[in-house]
């Protein structure tokens, strides 16, 4: 087909080049082949890709820029939908439960649900919503889902993940990925991404740090979700980690984007870097005040790095719009390379039908006000979330459900009782439900609801006195050691140190050294150590103007803010401090460049020891004829860029506990974190226990369904909860065999993986296999019955693990290959059929670089990996 050159010097919109579904050539406009959608993909791209420059290329495959005037095509727009639609959040969207949440549910049929209704929200948002910029209305292209595997609770983004286990994770992430790009058979609803390729699980590290993991559990455990997500979902998109894998960066690491990805797994989207992870691999990236891999000179070697690599196709940055020019025009890379990234990103596009005529798109008439308009399968999914880990007898009776004809007075209590957390990446919803107000509407006028609210820190910080500093000066006067830089990322050699007293600075007009050169351009570091005078949980914090400031506290980052230019920002975080051990205190102060001034202050608060709110709520527990104490963690303690610290409830909150149920034993707790809880103590003291994750705006609707009875928790823990940090490997070891997960564990958990109970009973019984001998390539056919032999409906998790029956190199206890959710009536009972492929029961053997199956494995079935009921054995001929 001969193409004519365009001759058009003005911008066009595609409805401008005259293209329709009916015919691309009318009214007499110059036949451009891309906008021709009865033309293959392939074809489509090989003519845009010869008409437009580098520059014009550079362009597409960058955020937040004018695209290509001229052809009017508009660059792409980011988005994340971790649990609902979170781009832009001045949108209000439906809010589902945080993803470890979601994963509770065991449910991939109601995760894909969830990812129809937020592709709908956001095609309605795309095509009939506000402008937000640049004429676009909103994202079809994004940054979710999470399937970084938990491995550990101390991870700061263990909410955002699918919990422990791989096959749970790929289902999980699957059926939501599937559900938010639809099932049409030419355009795409959404495009999802699944994110961090790989192993990105410490937050303290994330820029720089390395993960040393060895090809066979790469194959085996951090592999397959994001294969499956791939091959079985045909994710879109797939975004890279921060950090290096076995030495070399995520970024550039060819084996692992272009062999494995793209080569063996058939990936034909596009891969983009964590925001600015290109950078990080420059040399220069310290002097912004990140840590990263420090490999190339300049971020035009690192976006010619990239290129050469074959692995990034889409820059959150600027470099591919800028600097990968330049290392074309310098000989560092080429065009053709360029375009190769080029034409993997546009492929998206166009499978999007982002360069067709709109009045084509099948959700084109989805209208604006659908947002916010699911809210009944949010209440759906954060009641398939709950998990009822304990539920004791008090007076011969489980104390759960509570009977409301029974009572009178209910108090509810806690730091979550009055606020909901919705988790990172969330959207913004409309009127939310929290705790309080679910129990409250529950109850209505029936029974009395006490509320005692929490009283948290007044936010008024303190210098840490001197006598807690054991950093001493030459005089014994305890002191901050200050190191003063020439550069804004405190890197290399200080050219000046000293002693403070303490930090309360202000450097408005003035330099904090006289060595320092440019006023503009400085960092200081300030450390000590100290001894706290008690244990307990405290207030870090400091404020801030006109720098990019960081707290560590033994080497972890606990609290970071990248500050303001014009104004001063609070910023504080709680931590729970021993009081009969040493802390290493770091704070980096980093100066923003054409800030108006640059201030520092830095102070504690102590622990509320008798403060008021407890004698609040003691009363309240003596005088209820139950309690519901809402208590647990919050983005608080647990996010992106902060790790968690201190394991289990904090001080205060077990410390008010252990008054409130003495006083009362008809103490419920509801447990709402992203992570475990790592408590003994609620185990034994705590007759009633739920864990709610963060279960998004519906939340408090479905903890008071759960506890009241209309909901009976059928909810399963996607991660083994252990009883203290002590029984895990390092955190930075990610070598699973030794010791960590469900598949290796070797101590006694809290609970473990798999576990939840009930308000009903269930019984498994007549597990049947096909036959006794199964082929290589053939599948196992799992049959099982399961008996409702309680007095309510209810849902259980038929899980099916497998332990191999033979010796090999780290071979786990057992491994999930199967697991099904069924609602059963009371006394119903239902045959369930599972099936296995063989080639799933494989294991890599590190000596052939091969797949290999051994000959006998035992079929293990129950409702918790800790509670198998029923085995068989197969052989595999």
């Amino acid at each position: 087909m001969k193409l004519k050159k365009m001759a058009i010097g003005v911008s066009l919109s595609v409805a401008a080049m005259g293209v329709s579904a009916d015919n691309p050539k009318q009214n007499n406009e110059e036949y451009i082949a891309f906008f021709d959608h009865t033309l293959s993909i392939e074809e489509r791209l090989d003519d845009i890709s010869a008409r437009l420059t580098d520059k014009e290329k550079g362009n597409m495959i960058t955020l937040w820029n004018e695209g290509v005037p001229r052809y009017g095509l508009k660059s792409f727009m980011p988005g994340e939908a971790l649990h609902g639609l979170a781009a832009p959040r001045n949108n209000a969207a439906t809010v589902f439960p945080q993803s470890i949440g979601l994963a509770a549910t065991w449910s991939p049929e109601t995760m894909k649900r969830m990812g129809d209704a937020v592709s709908d929200e956001a095609r309605a948002q795309y095509h009939n919503g506000p402008v937000i910029r640049d004429g676009k209305r909103g994202p079809l292209t994004f940054w979710s889902p999470v399937i970084n595997i938990a491995r550990d609770p101390r991870w700061g983004r263990t909410q955002e993940a699918y919990g422990e286990d791989p096959l749970l994770n790929g289902v999980m992430a699957s059926a939501y990925v599937k559900g938010l790009q639809g099932d049409h058979p030419k355009y795409l609803k959404t495009a999802a991404g699944a994110k961090h390729f790989v192993a990105n699980n410490e937050e303290h590290n994330r820029f720089h740090g390395n993960a040393d993991i060895s090809e066979k559990q790469l194959r085996e455990y951090y592999f397959p979700a994001y294969k499956q997500v791939v091959q079985e979902a045909d994710a879109q998109i797939v975004m890279t980690a921060y950090n290096a894998l076995n030495g070399e960066p995520a970024v550039t690491n060819t084996w692992l984007i272009k062999d494995i990805l793209r080569g063996e797994w058939g990936f034909d989207g596009f891969v983009l870097g964590d925001y600015g992870s290109i950078l990080m691999t420059t040399k220069g990236w310290k002097d912004r005040g990140f840590r990263g891999h420090d490999i190339y000179d300049t971020y035009v070697d690192s976006a010619a790095a990239v290129l050469n690599a074959e692995t990034l196709d889409f820059d959150n940055t600027r470099i591919f719009r800028d600097e990968a020019i330049t290392a074309i025009k310098q000989g560092k890379t080429t065009s053709e390379q360029l375009d190769r990234a080029f034409r993997n990103t546009m492929r998206v596009g166009l499978r999007l039908g982002m360069f067709d005529p709109e009045d084509m798109s099948p959700w084109k008439d989805l209208p604006f006000d659908i947002m916010t308009t699911f809210k009944p399968l949010a209440l759906e999914l954060a009641e398939k979330s709950m998990v009822l880990l304990q539920n004791e007898d008090i007076d011969g009776t489980p104390l759960l459900p509570l009977d409301k004809s029974a009572l009178k007075k209910v108090a509810v209590i806690g730091p979550n009782a009055n606020t909901l957390n919705f988790g990172t990446y969330s959207g913004t919803p409309r009127n939310p439900v929290t705790a309080l107000d679910g129990i409250k509407d529950y109850l209505g006028s029936d029974v009395e609801v006490v509320y005692v609210p929490w009283q948290g820190s007044n936010n008024i910080l303190s210098a840490i006195p001197m006598d807690n500093i054991t950093l001493l000066d030459t005089q014994g006067m305890g002191v901050w050691q200050a190191d003063y830089f020439n550069n804004r990322g405190a890197t290399g050699q200080p050219i000046a140190s000293n002693n403070v007293g303490d930090i309360d600075f202000n450097w408005t007009g003035s330099k904090p050294h006289s060595d320092i050169k440019d006023n503009n351009s400085y960092s200081v570091r300030y450390t000590t150590s100290i001894v706290p005078p008690q244990s307990g949980l405290y207030t870090l914090g400091f404020e801030s103007l006109g720098a990019n400031v960081t707290l560590n506290v033994n080497g972890s980052t606990v609290l970071r803010s990248h500050g303001d230019t014009n104004k001063r920002l609070p910023s504080t975080v709680e931590i729970e401090l021993d009081g009969e051990k040493t802390y290493e205190l770091e704070l980096y102060s980093m100066r923003l460049p054409r800030a108006k001034g640059h201030e520092l202050m830095f102070g504690w608060q102590l622990p509320q020891v008798n403060s008021a709110h407890a004698g609040q709520e003691l009363a309240a527990a003596k005088e209820a004829d139950a309690v519901i104490a809402v208590m647990g963690l919050s983005t608080d303690y647990e996010r992106e860029s902060i790790d968690r610290i201190a394991e289990g409830l904090p001080r205060e909150q077990t410390d008010m506990l252990k008054g409130v149920v003495e006083a009362n034993p008809n103490t419920v707790v509801v447990l709402q974190s992203g992570s475990s809880i790592e408590s003994p103590w609620l185990k034994e003291n705590i007759p009633a226990i739920l864990q709610s994750w963060y279960p998004g705006e519906q939340g408090g609707a479905a903890i008071a369904n759960t506890l009241f009875g209309d909901n009976n928790p059928g909810g399963k823990l996607p991660l083994t909860f252990v009883k203290s940090w002590s029984d895990l490997p390092a955190f930075n070891d990610y070598d699973i065999s030794q010791g960590r997960t469900y598949l290796y564990f070797d101590k006694e958990p809290l609970w473990a993986f798999g576990h939840g109970l009930s308000y009903t009973e269930f019984a498994m019984s007549d597990l049947k296999l096909k036959s006794g001998k199964v082929a290589k390539d053939g599948h196992i056919d799992v049959t099982v019955t399961v008996e409702n032999t309680g007095k309510k409906a209810g849902d259980e998790v038929v899980q099916v693990y497998i332990t191999d029956m033979f010796e090999r190199s780290e071979k786990p206890k057992q491994r999930l290959k199967a697991f099904e959710r069924v609602s059963l009536e009371a006394g119903e009972s239902k045959q369930v059929n599972l099936s296995i492929d063989v080639n799933d029961l494989a294991y890599w053997d590190e000596k052939t670089k091969g797949w290999m199956l051994g000959d006998k494995y035992e079929i293990r079935v129950g409702n918790a990996s800790d509670n198998i009921l029923l085995t068989e054995t197969i052989k595999v001929e």
